[in-house]
């Protein structure tokens, strides 16, 4: 595989104006269900400070039934590519939560009661609302997520992730019901619970973002697709890894490595890799892009294949 500068400035490109029109349309879909299902959009937030995010976000309430709504994964942290295909909305419940609190303490020391508020049987009602409904689009109920089958012209796939607020309060100390951080915990069909933190993913990337010059997203895009083109040459091991595995390594990668005169992007490209290649011995405390959890604490993340990977990146960027 050759990859020439000029290919390489095309890979780092975020989405162009007709794809993110198409990412709107399917987030309109979604809005007009769930105003239709009964709820209210209490807050809305379609800021567009940074061109490379689309930052989607609003409240909704039914009844004492509270959801704070946003974009996750790619889409909303401005690293996705054309083979990204799925819009991911999360649906965060308010009015209940789940709590992790400091040893020795429960709800009780916060004066929380409990709730019989079941997010699987939301998930189960809301689908069936909408499979029921008069509406044109294929819906499919699925383990993690409601899925709608895009139309292949003006609106994208899209996965609506139901979950729960969570709180890990185990670093208070004074039964602070606001020092928290919070999370969303997703309760699959089989009853596995999967606890992430995309808003503080959200955060860190944009961050990161900034402090390298805006160079950070781009190389992530960059190494996405070049990812994308050695799973179509069928490369050994690269279905193995996860695009936001891989935009989580480059998250480690030092900002003085992106802030480093290069000479070109490709050449900044490879920097990156060539880090990740020379320190394999760091890989254990690598954190995912909310900071919080370790990249290979995940068992589906293996050390071997990333770093096969990275390797046989570096080779197509040393050609």
């Amino acid at each position: 595989m050759q990859y020439s500068e000029q290919l390489i400035e095309q890979y780092s490109k975020s989405l162009s104006e007709s794809e993110r029109q198409h990412c709107e349309s399917t987030i309109r879909v979604f809005e007009n269900i769930l105003q239709k299902y009964g709820f209210e959009i209490t807050k809305k937030n379609y800021d567009k400070d940074d061109s490379e995010n689309l930052n989607y976000r609003y409240h909704i309430k039914k009844g004492k039934l509270e959801f704070t709504i946003f974009l996750q994964g790619s889409y909303g942290n401005g690293t996705c590519v054309r083979q990204d295909s799925d819009v991911d909305i999360v649906m965060i419940c308010e009015s209940t939560f789940i709590g992790k609190y400091p040893e020795g303490k429960s709800r009780e020391d916060y004066d929380f009661i409990a709730s019989d508020f079941n997010i699987l049987e939301f998930k189960e009602e809301f689908y069936k609302f909408i499979k029921t409904s008069n509406f044109e689009y294929k819906v499919e109920n699925h383990s993690k997520c409601i899925f709608f089958e895009g139309n292949n012209s003006s609106r994208k796939d899209m996965d609506i992730v139901t979950s729960l607020r969570y709180r890990d309060y185990s670093k208070d100390y004074f039964n602070n019901r606001d020092n928290f951080v919070g999370g969303s915990l997703i309760v699959m069909d089989n009853g596995k619970e999967i606890i992430n933190y995309p808003e503080q993913s959200r955060i860190n990337s944009t961050v990161k973002n900034k402090a390298t010059k805006y160079y950070y997203k781009k190389v992530v895009r960059i190494l996405k697709k070049i990812k994308n083109d050695m799973i179509e040459s069928a490369v050994e091991g690269t279905n193995m890894v996860s695009s936001y595995g891989l935009e989580c390594m480059i998250y480690n990668v030092p900002n003085s490595i992106f802030n480093s005169e290069c000479s070109s992007l490709k050449k900044m490209t490879y920097n990156v890799v060539d880090y990740l290649c020379k320190n394999t011995f760091l890989y254990s405390d690598f954190l995912e892009t909310n900071g919080i959890l370790k990249i290979f604490d995940n068992t589906n993340n293996n050390k071997e294949v990333y770093e096969m990977l990275l390797n046989n990146i570096k080779k197509y960027l040393e050609e």
